[in-house]
């Protein structure tokens, strides 16, 4: 009985994780450059750039695509092909991640119950609106969702001054205001169904501003809707492959290096959290991250 409730607490402790993944990499290394077809130097990169992004993504909240669409073009992945290796990654990731956070309590389940019906429906029309949509249309909803996303952030900015135990000793604000956040989580999914951009962009500072969430509160609720939002993107991605509609992406060998990376990652950014300087920082690594997003997809 002992022995069963350790193994059960072997995954609060970051040495289980380190050790997992070295047993991961030392098994999976016996197959690289054969039956996988990756180079173990590609492979030992890649996985440690997802323990980057892993850690960066799960601290503050914002979506990896920024930093993983460069890093697979430059691997000669095509940029279509890469959004969708990006997406998978995030599941691995984020569900990592967002697991820890709803065991220590830090998901607002209320919330998270209220808003992933919408963000469903939200990327569900994204995704089918993207057979229909001409690419260059695309390009006009971006600067759309880049200038929303914009407003949001200079509203973070202006309340920097706010003590996160100041703004935690205050009650989230449901009713008319959960309400009138409804179209902001099923737009923002929209376009993660249409343009592959994570909607935390938007849901996390509209929580952190609208509903009085303490940023690590909206980060942690946040993460775990996106989650939930991509894992349903992947079953859309599934039937479409199922019924022909597209194909699997290309460089998929990839996969055994980026979510085995984020894995780690995710648990090394849950884990700053519990320091009192990574949490009075939190906000401001978010919007300093949102911004450079911003300018990325701009570029």
């Amino acid at each position: 009985m002992k022995t069963g409730a350790y193994l059960l607490r072997l995954p609060r402790f970051m040495l289980f994780w380190l050790a997992l993944d070295g047993v991961y990499i030392a098994v999976l290394s016996q197959y690289l450059g054969g039956r996988i077809p990756l180079a173990f130097t590609e492979f030992i990169l890649v996985h440690l750039l997802g323990v980057v992004v892993g850690t960066m993504v799960m601290f503050t909240g914002l979506g990896a695509g920024m930093l993983w669409i460069p890093v697979l073009t430059v691997l000669h992945i095509r940029p279509s092909e890469a959004v969708s290796i990006s997406i998978f990654t995030q599941i691995a990731g984020k569900g990592a991640g967002s697991i820890s956070y709803l065991v220590g309590g830090k998901v607002d389940l209320k919330i998270a119950a209220r808003f992933i019906p919408m963000a469903l429906i939200g990327v569900t029309i994204g995704y089918i609106s993207g057979y229909f949509i001409p690419q260059e249309y695309e390009r006009v909803l971006l600067y759309i969702f880049l200038l929303v996303a914009g407003y949001l952030l200079m509203q973070m900015i202006q309340s920097l001054n706010e003590p996160e135990e100041k703004k935690a000793l205050r009650p989230p604000e449901q009713g008319r205001s959960m309400i009138k956040s409804w179209p902001v989580v099923a737009v923002s999914s929209f376009f993660t169904g249409l343009l592959s951009i994570g909607n935390t962009d938007w849901i996390i500072p509209h929580m952190e501003q609208k509903l009085n969430l303490p940023t690590w509160k909206a980060v942690a609720t946040g993460l775990f809707i996106m989650f939930i939002t991509i894992l349903f993107y992947l079953f859309l991605v599934c039937m479409s492959v199922w019924l022909d509609y597209r194909a699997w992406p290309q460089g998929a060998p990839l996969l055994f290096a980026t979510c085995s990376g984020v894995v780690l990652g995710g648990q090394i950014g849950v884990r700053l959290t519990r320091f009192a300087w990574f949490r009075k920082h939190q906000k401001h690594a978010f919007i300093l991250l949102l911004a450079v997003s911003m300018i990325h997809l701009l570029w």
